[in-house]
């Protein structure tokens, strides 16, 4: 089984050779049966967590057409990307608990963009941050931990944070 998944726009792979284990293409088995549950790009299991990560580059050459470039605004300007993010969220966590994969999550959003600024950035990660279970699991400690922490990361940023698992150009 080939760990290097290639990203829908065919310009970037990451290479999740290094986890436990991994998938890609959960939209996959959620259209299998008819649902229509939201999906995270890629999972990688490590020794104490699950990465589950949402991958977004505006910068590639399918994305940079002006029309994909003003949705993308209207989406983050809108709330409408922070919506979006946040199902992924739990619509792969859902996946993750019905598997029996109970480790915590690390919720991580590679998000490569030169459309939006650091502010606009910041009010994003508030938005998303504000709806994943991080209050839920701490008022209500019989829940687990569900979930361990949240980040807008660029590909540099996650290179260096994650260099087990390197993000790159095909």
């Amino acid at each position: 089984m080939n760990r290097v998944y290639i990203e829908e726009n065919g310009v970037y792979q990451i290479d999740l050779r290094a986890a436990l284990w991994s998938m890609e293409n959960l939209h996959f088995v959620y259209e299998s049966i008819g649902n229509m549950l939201s999906d995270v790009d890629f999972i990688a299991e490590t020794d104490d967590a699950m990465l589950v990560i949402e991958y977004k580059n505006t910068e590639v050459e399918k994305a940079q057409r002006k029309k994909a470039k003003d949705a993308f605004i209207d989406k983050a300007d809108s709330g409408k990307l922070a919506d979006s993010i946040v199902k992924k969220y739990y619509g792969s966590t859902f996946y993750l608990l019905a598997c029996g994969r109970r480790k915590p999550v690390r919720f991580i959003f590679i998000l490569e963009t030169t459309l939006i600024d650091s502010v606009s950035k910041k009010l994003l990660y508030d938005s998303v941050w504000s709806r994943l279970p991080f209050k839920l699991q701490k008022n209500y400690p019989e829940i687990g931990q569900l979930i361990t922490g949240f980040e807008i990361l660029s590909v540099t940023e996650w290179n260096e944070k994650y260099p087990e698992f390197p993000l790159e150009k095909c």
